[in-house]
């Protein structure tokens, strides 16, 4: 028999009430006041049946578990009143976002952060052999930095490598442009650009990084180098898909 203690009863009484700080309707974010009780969590990806290259059709699920005998508040969640359980791994039902703009964020209460685990994988539906998917980052803002490197990315034509960046969302965020810079093994630069972050989370895309940047097909591999214009921090990864399989392999700043 589990007996429940204390803290953890009032905790039960309490995060009711830290989701109504959090949310004023369904499907909205805490405000900027009230961040000192939840950290932003970037879902880089957060789709659903969103149609891709040559037939594909790409969804998400996101997995969490909470290892503390305390319930942690996640928000939004798609069921607005949910508290996620404790002790058990379940399919959280988040919300998803178009294919041109794929990412969420979602808040985590600070105070049991520390304490949770999540599992974001991507599929291709319209692959039935696809049954595990692709594991993808999910990023607390405390791992964002003023710049990313991300190395060992294939230029071949068997693959298409999309770059896909990401800030947090800032009311004064107006016209900020991210630099992506490309260099070989042997630190020469390849290619160079700056691009401009729209949305909320602010996010930056370069689908196909050989096809916008033809230069750097005559090497193997590169290193993407992502710096921030503004000093606002930052993240990034590659997603890597193979033309043949359909397959999905990712670089991230590790």
């Amino acid at each position: 028999m589990i007996t429940l203690s204390r803290v953890t009863i009032l905790r039960y009484l309490v995060a009711p009430a830290l989701m109504s700080v959090a949310l004023s309707c369904p499907g909205t974010a805490p405000t900027a006041q009230n961040l000192n009780l939840f950290e932003r969590v970037l879902l880089p990806v957060s789709v659903s049946k969103v149609p891709g290259a040559f037939g594909t059709v790409w969804s998400t699920e996101l997995w969490y578990r909470n290892n503390s005998t305390i319930p942690v508040v996640v928000t939004p969640l798609a069921m607005s009143d949910h508290v996620p359980t404790m002790n058990r791994t379940e399919l959280l039902r988040v919300f998803t976002s178009p294919n041109f703009d794929p990412s969420q964020i979602i808040y985590v209460e600070r105070d049991g952060i520390d304490n949770v685990q999540f599992d974001l994988r991507l599929f291709n539906r319209s692959d039935p052999s696809s049954t595990w998917g692709t594991k993808l980052p999910v990023v607390r803002e405390r791992e964002f930095a003023d710049a990313i490197n991300l190395i060992n990315v294939p230029t071949a034509g068997d693959f298409r490598s999309a770059l896909r960046i990401y800030a947090m969302p800032d009311d004064s965020f107006a016209g900020e442009t991210v630099l992506v810079q490309i260099y070989s093994n042997d630190e020469r630069l390849l290619a160079s650009t700056d691009l401009p972050f729209v949305g909320a989370p602010r996010y930056a895309a370069v689908l196909s990084l050989a096809d916008a940047f033809q230069a750097i097909r005559q090497v193997e591999r590169v290193r993407v180098h992502v710096e921030s214009r503004s000093g606002r921090k930052i993240w990034a990864f590659v997603g890597v898909t193979s033309n043949t399989t359909q397959e999905v392999s990712i670089v991230t700043p590790e």
